[in-house]
This record gives C-alpha cells, structure tokens and sequence, in this order.
C-alpha cells in the first residue's frame, strides 16, 4: 500500500505513545548494580537484534535476540532489562538496505519494546507470586509473543486488510518452536547459574546463531516453495 487508513494511523500513533511510555519509565528506573552486565547484555542484545529474518508473506522480521531480553528481565532491573529491549529493538527494526520508511523503523521498535515491557511485567509478576523461575521466564516469553503477534497483526489488519485470525495462526505457527526455543535457553542459562557470566551468555549468542541460520534457510525454502509475495507496510 503507498497511504495509510486514518485508522492504521490511529493504532500506529497510538502503539508509538505506548513504546514512548515505556521508555520513559524505563530511563526512570535505571540503576546499574553492575554496569559492566549490563553493557555486555546490552552488546549482546545488539548483536543478535540484527541477526534478522523476515517471516514469509508477512510485514515482519524476527530476530533471535528474545532469550537475552529475557535472561535480562530475569538478572538485571527493570529498568535495565527495557532500556536493552528498547534499544534491540531499535537495532532489529532499522533496515539493512535503508529501504524501510520511518513509520515502519518507528512502529516496529515501539511494537517490539511494548512485548518486553510486557514481557517484563509478567515476569515480575510471577516473581512476586512465587513461581519458580523457569515458570516465569516461560509466562514472560509467553506475553512476549503475544504482545508482539497481535500488534502486528492489528496493524497488518487496519494497514493492509489481511484478516486477523488468519494472520495471527499464520504468524504464530511459523514463530511459536522460536519462543519456545527462547524461553527454554534462557530458563537453563538462569537456572544453571546464578550470576549469567560471559561463558553462558557467549553459548547463548551461539545456540541463537545456529537458530538464525536454521530459520533463514527454513523460511526462504518455504518462501521459494510456497510463492508467497512479499508484504510492506507504507507510510
């Protein structure tokens, strides 16, 4: 499409101010124990945002940064784990080629921060409850996945008027072994020690490599199969 409805603006407007909000609150309660970890999540957050795939027939990318958003959320602060949410996903959202719009870089980073803030939140619920952490760290990629499918989907929805339902199963059932994967990883990097140093969280990036190139040749296999066409968001 090359114009927006008022409505797909209205929900991308709308998810901006939401991913605006988090990082506020984010930057507000941002205080480093140790600013070493968190510069090393961060890099490591970073390296993995561009480890990208895009999902076949669909305006999506994903990137195999979620266990470190998740190992973060579970070892740093709050504020610690979004502002590495929030700048991965400003590095997963900003396009190779420079072909992506700013409306497509903007929307994308605030979809993708508003699921770890999520994400975040489920997981400090959990916590206060009592669940062990492997539960929390999988109720967390759980919210994750949700609020990130169904933001894009609204917006595939009131952008491009691709039926929800269908788009949500679609996307789901090609992502769904990727957030278990992620969760799972993150769950035995926490578990198996307590303080996640640079040996774990080195064979972190490198399972989540392997995973990138898994998933790379899974989807163009399946693209070149299937003749799915390539879908955009247009501001």
């Amino acid at each position: 499409m090359t114009k927006l409805s008022p409505a797909a603006k209205a929900f991308i407007s709308l998810t901006v101010l939401a991913g605006i909000a988090v990082l506020v609150y984010a930057s507000l309660h941002l205080r480093p124990e140790v600013p070493l970890k968190f510069f090393a999540f961060l890099a490591l957050a970073l390296a993995t945002s561009r480890l990208r795939v895009k999902i076949p027939g669909m305006n999506g990318i994903m990137s195999v940064n979620l266990p470190f958003f998740l190992i973060a959320a579970a070892k740093l602060s709050i504020g610690e784990a979004l502002i590495i949410a929030c700048l991965g996903s400003l590095a997963q959202s900003l396009g190779r080629s420079g072909h992506n719009k700013p409306v497509q870089i903007v929307f994308n980073a605030a979809a993708l921060t508003n699921a770890v803030g999520l994400a975040a939140l489920t997981f400090a619920g959990a916590s206060q409850q009592h669940f062990t952490l492997p539960v929390a760290i999988v109720g967390a990629g759980g919210a994750y996945l949700l609020g990130n499918t169904v933001q894009i989907t609204l917006v595939l929805w009131l952008a491009e008027g691709k039926t929800p339902a269908q788009t949500w199963m679609r996307m789901t059932e090609l992502t769904v072994p990727y957030y278990l994967l992620s969760a799972s990883i993150a769950a035995t990097a926490c578990v198996s020690a307590e303080n996640v140093g640079w040996t774990i969280a080195l064979l972190v990036f490198a399972a989540m490599y392997v995973t990138y190139r898994s998933y790379r040749l899974y989807f163009a296999s399946f693209a070149a199969g299937s003749g799915i066409a390539k879908s955009t968001v247009a501001g």
